[in-house]
C-alpha cells in the first residue's frame, strides 16, 4: 500500500514533525513498539467541518436555482451531531451542541451572502498524484473555479494554509489542469452573541505556495523513510513549543513516541 501525504496535512507538518507522524503513520508505529494515543475532536473542527457540508450542498442546489435554507439547518444538524457522538472538546467560543449549530449556519449563509458568484464551480473534487518511491500525494479542493482554487478555512484565529493550497496547485497541473489563482474564505469562529463577521478572501502567490509545498513534500518522505531504515523517532523533531503541544490536541503527547512537552510544575 503507498503512504498517502495528505495536502491538508502539510501546513502542520513543520510546527511538529513528531506529532504529524503519529497521525500519519499511527498503525505502523505500533510495528515498532510505540503506542498512541486517540484523541477527541475539537469542536471548532467540528463546526468547521458542518459549515463545509452546508456549503457544498447550498452550493449545488444555488446552481440549479433551488432553495437551500432548510437544507442547511438540516445538513449542519447532523454533521454537529455525528461529531459530538463519541465526544469533543469544547471551548469558551463553542460551549455546546445548539451554539455549535447556530455557528455553522450562520457562517455557511455569510459566505453565500458575501461571494454571489460561486456559481458554477466545482465542489470537493478529488485528486491524486504518483510522487515516487511510495508515497502518493492526495488532496480534496473545496472549491474551483475554472483556473482558480479557494479553500474554506473557519476558526477563531486565521492561519498560514499557503503549503495546502500550493498542494492543490501542483495536484491540478498533474492532472491537466492549470491554476492562475489560489487562495482561501476564511470565516472567523465567534460566540453566538456576537455579529458573524464577513467572510474575507486572502489570496496567495501560487510560484510561492507550490515551492513551500514541495519542500515539505520532499521533507515528509525523507522523515519517513529515514525512521524505517531504523525505527529511531528523532527522525521526527518534536516541537514542545507548539501551541498544540497538550494531552488534548497531540497523539504522541505522554508516549513512548514522545516525551519532549514541557513537565508540569507540582505546587502541592
Amino acid at each position: 500500500m503507498p503512504t498517502i501525504i495528505r495536502a491538508s496535512s502539510l501546513p502542520h507538518y513543520t510546527d511538529c514533525l513528531r506529532r504529524a507522524a503519529a497521525k500519519m503513520l499511527a498503525p505502523e508505529l505500533a510495528t515498532y513498539g510505540y503506542n498512541v494515543r486517540a484523541t477527541q475532536t475539537s469542536i471548532g473542527a467540528s463546526v468547521g467541518t458542518a459549515t463545509h457540508n452546508a456549503l457544498e450542498v447550498a452550493l449545488l442546489l444555488r446552481a440549479e436555482n433551488k432553495p437551500y435554507e432548510s437544507e442547511i439547518e438540516e445538513v449542519v444538524e447532523i454533521s454537529i451531531s455525528k461529531s459530538i457522538e463519541n465526544g469533543v472538546i469544547w471551548d469558551d467560543t463553542t460551549r455546546s451542541k445548539e451554539i455549535a449549530v447556530k455557528q455553522a449556519v450562520r457562517q455557511a449563509k455569510s459566505v453565500l451572502n458575501t461571494f454571489p458568484d460561486l456559481l458554477g464551480v466545482a465542489i470537493e473534487e478529488e485528486y491524486k498524484a504518483n510522487l515516487g518511491d511510495g508515497f502518493v500525494l492526495s488532496g480534496h479542493i473545496d472549491i474551483r473555479k475554472k483556473d482558480c482554487i479557494w479553500d474554506l478555512k473557519t476558526g477563531t484565529m486565521r492561519r498560514a494554509n499557503q503549503a495546502q493550497y500550493g498542494a492543490y496547485s501542483l495536484l491540478c497541473r498533474t492532472n491537466g489542469i492549470h491554476i492562475n489563482r489560489i487562495g482561501e474564505i476564511y470565516v472567523r469562529r465567534v460566540g453566538i452573541t456576537k455579529p458573524q463577521p464577513d467572510p474575507v478572501l486572502v489570496e496567495y502567490d501560487i510560484a510561492t505556495a507550490e515551492k513551500m509545498a514541495w519542500e515539505i513534500i520532499n521533507k515528509m518522505k525523507s522523515d519517513v523513510s529515514k525512521f524505517r531504515s531504523n525505527g529511531d523517532l528523532w527522525a521526527f523533531m518534536a516541537n514542545p513549543n507548539s501551541l498544540m503541544c497538550n494531552a488534548d490536541y497531540c497523539p504522541a503527547y505522554g508516549t513512548n513516541f514522545c516525551n519532549c512537552h514541557k513537565k508540569e510544575i507540582d505546587n502541592g
